[in-house]
């Protein structure tokens, strides 16, 4: 059976399941070049079918990802959907007004059932404009999240835990995996959990933007002093079991009357230190609750907050959590997959390639390189040639193969460089005009992970996916200044000889010529933008980094660049 999955909220997607198994899964970021872009996903519909060989005839079902988020009205209006959340931001009344008409709609039912059906009347249409025939049936968000965490996961049973701001009027839910492949919940936590705009708001407090930037909030919070607020966030956000305190009032968190009025004057490290504290705390005590009442110590997890990493290390750490695994598109950008799994009837099973999206063969990549008139070669050993241009402390970015699915580049589409040079966070981005505050991340053969991290192996496979923070150890800090941060943390990808062979070839390589089994790797795009899809986007991103490098398939680009 041919199954389409479609989100349609922020982050939209697409993916395509055939006869149970994932074949292709891309978000529309990638293809028009608009970061977490919110919409129907046209181009991504049309590319995942590509990847499959087949036409919307062929389909034999389509599930939505999401009930009544985004809300018909915002389906119908897709430019106010685009533009809402920046127009009226995390403090809005727009934000409240959404936030509310959610979960009243929900508690109400008549409501969410109405808003339901004319999404999928809406959608079906559509669709059928397309091409497609099949049946179109919507799939509620957190069952998405919890389906994409628990049927890409290594467990047979598991506890499912998901969160994220808020998604059918839902924040959070926790439920048991079982080995048939189903998903039996067994808490939900309403969108008026204090947890939905916990994190967003204060990324906006402190000028960055919500929804994007939160990886920034993380950073700083090593910088800060956390005790020193921690106090007032904890009055907002706590665990109160089983779920989350509430916000309660919404005016209370508004930004000029609410309890925010207390951060004024208080440094940017000491607000994120605080607010990274506090949600750690937090979520590990609602992880913490539903483990022992599960008894299953092995944890699956899904949604926008745990793309924290170092909160996903906290839950790790945790004595009942023997395993943890992170589904790699843990936001909503993963909703395609869950849902059309979830549907699929399949059986819990590793994911076992992240690598989703499309390849290109060497005549297009050629075709690029002409275009723009660049010198190139093709040796005879690229990982080598790769591995004595990092020893020489030369950036080298690497464009191959299929394109990898989620927030992270991981090795197809990513940036290499040694990882000793402790100024390297500074003068590489600004060669990408980024301004980040984590260190790049370290990437190391799963032969080498024990020599360099604490820990691994409560998470040695979804650390392929690098979405999980370890303590760094003594050899680690000794020869990874570049990619250890100042908490002496740092978020690896650990690559096997199966997960990834052209990756795990320039690490060998690597290796051989320095003995050090380490590199960094960063994403290969330039800042705000998404990470590069075709030949033609990496050429781009490169000749505008002026980097002098390119590996790019067989091929090793020289430019003239300083």
């Amino acid at each position: 059976m041919n199954i389409l999955g479609i989100s349609d909220n922020h982050n939209a997607g697409a993916a395509l399941v055939v006869d149970g198994e994932l074949i292709a899964a891309v978000n529309e970021e990638r293809i028009n070049r608009l970061k977490n872009s919110i919409g129907f996903p046209y181009e991504a519909i049309a590319e995942v079918l590509r990847l499959g060989g087949l036409q919307p005839a062929q389909i034999d079902r389509i599930v939505i990802a999401g009930d009544i988020t985004p809300s018909c009205f915002l389906r119908i209006v897709p430019d106010l959907h685009k533009y809402a959340k920046e127009l009226s931001g995390q403090f809005g009344m727009n934000y409240i007004a959404y936030t509310y008409y959610q979960i009243f709609a929900r508690s109400l039912r008549l409501p969410y059932w109405l808003d339901r059906r004319a999404s999928r009347w809406l959608l079906r249409r559509r669709l059928r404009r397309l091409g497609f025939t099949a049946p179109v049936e919507m799939f509620e968000h957190h069952e998405a999240h919890a389906y994409s965490a628990f049927l890409c996961g290594p467990f047979a049973k598991a506890t499912v835990i998901t969160a994220d701001a808020m998604g059918d009027a839902l924040t959070a839910t926790a439920g048991v995996g079982s080995p048939d492949g189903g998903v039996r919940r067994l808490f939900a936590q309403s969108g008026a959990a204090a947890l939905n705009p916990y994190y967003s708001r204060i990324t906006e407090y402190l000028g960055f933007k919500p929804n994007r930037h939160e990886g920034k909030i993380t950073g700083l919070a090593a910088y800060g002093d956390a005790e020193k607020l921690a106090p007032l966030f904890r009055r907002v956000l706590h665990f109160r079991g089983p779920g989350f305190s509430t916000l309660g009032n919404p005016f209370r968190h508004r930004r000029a009357r609410g309890w925010y009025r207390h951060l004024v004057g208080e440094t940017r490290e000491d607000i994120a230190a605080a607010c990274q504290l506090v949600l750690e705390e937090a979520v590990t005590a609602f992880v913490q609750y539903w483990v022992r009442r599960t008894g299953l110590s092995d944890v699956v997890l899904a949604g926008g907050i745990f793309e924290n990493v170092k909160l996903n290390q906290r839950i790790r750490e945790l004595p009942e959590v023997a395993h943890l695994s992170v589904f790699p598109n843990m936001g909503d950008g993963g909703l395609a997959t869950g849902a059309a799994l979830g549907v699929s009837g399949a059986k819990p099973q590793p994911l076992n390639t992240p690598y989703l999206g499309a390849e290109y063969d060497d005549a297009r990549i050629e075709q690029a390189l002409r275009a723009k008139n660049l010198k190139y070669s093709r040796p005879d050993d690229l990982p080598l040639a790769i591995a004595r241009l990092l020893a020489d402390r030369q950036v080298v970015p690497r464009f191959a193969g299929r394109m990898e699915y989620g927030p992270r580049a991981l090795g197809n589409r990513t940036i290499y460089f040694r990882p000793d040079d402790p100024s390297v966070n500074d003068w590489l981005n600004k060669m990408l005009r980024r301004t980040e505050f984590m260190p790049f991340a370290p990437v190391v053969p799963d032969y080498a992970a024990d020599k360099c991290f604490v820990g691994v192996d409560g998470a040695r496979f979804t650390s392929r996916f690098m979405n999980m923070c370890y303590d760094c150890t003594e050899y680690m800090r000794q020869v990874g200044a570049g990619c250890v941060h100042v908490d002496n943390t740092a978020r690896p990808q650990i690559v096997t000889p199966e997960s990834n062979p052209d990756m795990y070839a320039i690490l060998v390589a690597y290796e051989k010529v320095t003995g050090v089994p380490v590199l960094i790797n960063t994403s290969f795009n330039m800042h705000e933008e998404p990470i590069v899809m075709t030949p033609e986007d990496a050429v781009r991103a490169f000749l505008d980094a002026h980097f002098r490098y390119l590996a790019i398939g067989p091929f090793l680009v020289e430019s003239d660049a300083s």
